[in-house]
């Protein structure tokens, strides 16, 4: 399924995150159900493969992404390949691969001000 994704479109990731016991150990709390939903951006990882998703984008200069790794995933629904227009489409990409060697196992926001050596979109 992963493969038959395209850049931009809005997807849905059903997958299991990791969880933490705090009290008595049950096995049935193990299994944190998430669903995460955003533009699909790509797959990175070298040992582990992980799809990447942004959940926010904010003027075309930030978004806010999820990395996920492909092993904990259920299920992806492809809700739309048209969402974004064309023009945003293409500058999220032109923001994408301005950032993608900043993106880390954990979800957060990157910026395209927080790149020194990149000028504006």
């Amino acid at each position: 399924m992963i493969d038959l994704l395209r850049f931009g479109d809005l997807v849905q990731v059903d997958w299991l995150d990791a969880s933490e016991a705090t009290d008595n150990i049950s096995h049935d709390l193990f299994d944190t159900p998430i669903c995460s939903v955003g533009f699909f951006l790509g797959v990175k990882g070298r040992k582990a493969r992980h799809v990447v998703i942004a959940k926010e984008i904010i003027d075309s200069k930030m978004y806010h992404y999820n990395v996920i790794p492909v092993g904990m995933i259920n299920r992806i629904v492809v809700h739309s390949k048209v969402a974004l227009s064309q023009t945003a489409k293409r500058r999220l990409k032109k923001l994408y691969l301005k950032t993608f060697r900043s993106i880390k196992k954990r979800g957060g926001w990157l910026n395209i001000c927080s790149q020194p050596l990149l000028g504006k979109p």
